[in-house]
């Protein structure tokens, strides 16, 4: 039984209809509000495997963490958590590692389904490296080209993505607590907890659609883990209201980037150092901001809106509570453009490898 928390942020998102290729309806918004659910059933289903899985093969000299789109993001922020817990490890583009290049010992491909060409490439150019594959579909290609496998249980996702990001974030940082040995569980609790953020989130949304609708670009701006969510909230952005938008590190944001920006643009930014004084600079200028941080006591202002998250020690489960900010922006903005659930207008032929007949 969902707790009232889900219930009431189910009853604020509003839920368009639309039928994927595979006949099943299914929603943007919908999607959402299911993520205490499909986060849920993903955390009981990959506790049950990795209970089975030696995962201490993965902990070699250099850890690589790669997928693409979504995935490169969410690649971001698992290598900022092992980074923490002094692993030499980074997030690797797929396509980087096509040419076979030996650039680390171990590997975690990331792809919702498993079937990323540039991915499923770099683990089978891999083959002396331990690989481990994050997917729903322990048959699909990216696992069969790993050395082990964790499966996701997210159940349905739209475009944009959001149950299948969420899930592999808390997939991932699973494997990762099990790979370093790391006795208190950071995701038991993410269900409820992203169900309390829908409901808190959902009720700046308004403002923020006056805010920032209509805007000719729109930055996202985070560190260190917070890039990776700067990343899926610029991608979530461009495909859900196809306003163009792009991700910064915070401090090379300052080094020129920012330049362009002022009142016919806005900045999504995420976290609790530099990025606080720059959302307040950045509303003085005349250009509205959203703050998505831990921070205490900062308000509201004209054109700076702020939603406070919770504050997680792992930064995986912290990228999960980001995100949902920057899901519901995005659905928001999509509303406003007239773009609700509009699916991709550009399909391209040679991103995933066929399914077979």
């Amino acid at each position: 039984m969902p707790d009232r928390d889900t219930c009431r942020a189910r009853n604020t998102l509003r839920t368009g209809i639309f039928v994927t290729k595979k006949g099943k309806t299914v929603s943007y918004r919908s999607t959402i509000a299911r993520q205490p659910e499909a986060l849920a059933d993903t955390y009981a289903a990959v506790r049950d495997e990795l209970a089975e899985i030696d995962m201490s093969s993965l902990d070699r000299a250099v850890i690589g963490v790669t997928g693409i789109g979504a995935s490169y993001a969410a690649a971001v922020v698992v290598a900022a958590e092992l980074q923490t817990r002094n692993r030499r490890a980074f997030a690797i583009r797929s396509v980087d590692m096509a040419k076979g290049n030996d650039l680390c010992d171990a590997l975690i491909g990331l792809s919702h389904r498993g079937r990323s060409v540039e991915t499923v490439a770099a683990l089978e150019k891999l083959p002396a490296a331990r690989r481990l594959a994050v997917t729903n579909n322990p048959e699909s290609p990216l696992a069969r080209a790993a050395n082990l496998h964790v499966r996701l249980a997210n159940g349905s996702d739209a475009t944009p993505s959001s149950t299948g990001y969420t899930a592999t974030l808390l997939a991932a940082g699973m494997a990762v607590q099990k790979l370093l040995g790391v006795r208190d569980d950071a995701f038991a609790e993410i269900p409820s907890l992203v169900g309390q953020l829908l409901s808190a989130a959902a009720a700046k949304m308004d403002r923020l659609g006056k805010l920032l609708s209509g805007r000719r670009a729109i930055d996202c701006v985070g560190a260190g883990a917070s890039l990776g969510t700067a990343d899926e909230a610029s991608l979530l952005i461009r495909e859900a209201s196809r306003i163009p938008a792009s991700a910064y590190d915070t401090r090379h944001y300052l080094h020129g980037p920012m330049e362009s920006m002022d009142e016919t643009t806005a900045v999504v930014l995420v976290g609790s150092g530099r990025e606080v004084e720059l959302a307040q600079y950045l509303e003085s200028i005349g250009c509205p901001a959203l703050l998505v941080t831990t921070a205490e006591g900062i308000d509201d202002g004209r054109l700076l809106t702020v939603i406070k998250v919770p504050r997680c020690d792992n930064l995986i489960a912290q990228g999960i509570a980001d995100i949902i900010v920057a899901q519901l922006l995005a659905a928001t903005l999509s509303d406003a453009a007239g773009l609700t659930d509009t699916q991709f207008r550009y399909r391209m032929s040679d991103t995933k490898v066929p399914e077979a007949a």
